[in-house]
């Protein structure tokens, strides 16, 4: 499967990059300015976006990257700046400083789109890709929510072990406080919802009466492409 590649900037500026990602097997497109970048992202649907900082302004950078980390398939962000100081509200994965060559760069998008096999987790029927928060099940593809991802990501790293009411919220909530644990209960069943063939009577996430949870799957967690 090819990569998508979107290139924020001046093409002119940038045609010797474009040219070597295209030579490198990347499938790569251009956009200059936000509403043709924000366009490009919900068309293009690139696994990797570099943006040119030299080309745009920090606000502009900042609603780019930002529009690109909230976005479901969460596109791996490289910044083209000229020194090393990258401002707080600017989202990015990785940055090159100039000079720099076309064969640096093209190591740089490969390393990054490499490291998505690292992201994704399977148990028994269960893929999780903890980069966009997807779940795989039996019933299809879910988008979790943030804090059903946390939940679910806690159970991946204790499968078949009870986590007590009292862990969940401390990992997930960032708590220790028990007096009201309703939200918790409303996460479990919405999560049950995502995972379980029938949410009414669940088989994978098991209640343990006055202890907690489980994620009853056997099964090594294996990590995969």
């Amino acid at each position: 499967m090819v990569s998508r590649v979107l290139f924020v900037g001046k093409v002119a500026d940038n045609r010797k990059f474009h040219v070597s990602l295209q030579d490198q097997g990347y499938e790569v497109r251009s956009a200059e300015g936000l509403r043709a970048t924000l366009k490009a992202l919900a068309d293009f649907e690139p696994q990797c976006l570099i943006v040119d900082m030299a080309n745009a302004s920090e606000q502009t950078v900042s609603r780019i990257t930002r529009s690109g980390s909230r976005r479901d398939d969460k596109p791996f962000i490289l910044l083209l700046t000229n020194h090393r100081t990258i401002p707080d509200d600017i989202v990015y994965d990785d940055f090159l400083v100039r000079p720099f060559t076309a064969n640096k760069l093209g190591s740089k998008v490969a390393a990054l789109l490499e490291s998505r096999a690292g992201f994704v987790l399977r148990l028994g029927p269960i893929t999780l890709d903890r980069r966009t928060q997807q779940v795989q099940t039996p019933n299809g593809e879910c988008q979790l929510t943030p804090k059903q991802y946390e939940l679910l990501d806690f159970f991946f790293q204790h499968p078949g072990e009870i986590v007590t009411r009292k862990q969940l919220m401390e990992q997930v909530w960032k708590t220790s406080y028990l007096g009201d644990t309703r939200t918790l209960d409303v996460h479990i069943r919405w999560l049950r919802e995502c995972v379980e063939k029938d949410a009414s009577n669940p088989v994978l996430i098991r209640t343990h009466r006055g202890q907690g949870y489980s994620l009853e799957i056997e099964g090594p967690v294996e990590t995969v492409g």
